[in-house]
């Protein structure tokens, strides 16, 4: 049921670099609400070369109470959970675009699981950036919590838009947290699904360009 990132086609190093980019206006899909302005994402820079497709980017907390970054993915291998996964990032392929996924993605309703799938948990402090990158496979392949359609196969430049949403709660102080993991020089925390889904709020990075990446 949990879609595995799988090793990529090499391909020449290739960079662009993206401009500062605000939460989208629009409904984020899949699951949370419109993103607050004072909670900014800024996409760095979109690269393509041997490793994969890499997104550096940060979110840039300019409210006046902590938010929590729904960016710990976990990484599973054949035995079942290796660990959480620092670069690791959901991929949608459902229509002609790409949407780059670091956040609670909602168990589909009309799907049982015997357990969620919950990304940890990162502080980010009032006035704070966080920095972050994520890697992904070329070509690009459906890498989803959930199994609700076929597993698609996309190259990079048959990819008409790319986006980036990163989900965040607002207030984390009022969260429960658990336990608290070291990953990639971060400190994370867990939350029950409950609390992460109807709390979670998505940046959206709007479309990014390409030119030159493919």
């Amino acid at each position: 049921m949990r879609a595995l990132l799988q090793a990529g086609a090499c391909c020449m190093a290739l960079a662009i670099i993206v401009g500062c980019t605000r939460a989208s206006n629009q409904p984020a899909h899949p699951g949370g609400r419109v993103a607050q302005a004072e909670v900014e994402l800024k996409v760095e820079s979109v690269t393509s070369g041997p490793e994969g497709l890499a997104v550096a980017y940060a979110v840039r907390n300019a409210s006046s109470h902590a938010v929590l970054l729904v960016d710990g993915l976990p990484e599973w291998g054949p035995t079942g959970y290796v660990g959480l996964a620092p670069e690791r990032a959901y991929v949608d392929l459902s229509g002609d675009g790409a949407v780059l996924l670091r956040q609670l993605v909602p168990v589909p309703e009309n799907l049982d699981v015997e357990a969620p799938e919950v990304p940890a948990l990162s502080r980010v402090e009032p006035g704070a950036t966080a920095s972050r990158r994520l890697l992904v496979p070329l070509p690009l392949r459906t890498s989803m919590p959930y199994a609700t359609g076929p597993e698609v196969t996309r190259e990079l430049s048959a990819v008409r838009e790319l986006r980036l949403r990163v989900g965040y709660l607002p207030a984390a102080d009022d969260v429960r947290l658990h336990g608290t993991t070291e990953s990639g020089g971060t400190a994370y925390r867990t939350a029950e699904y409950g609390q992460v889904v109807t709390r979670q709020q998505v940046l959206d990075s709007g479309p990014l360009p390409l030119d030159g990446v493919k």
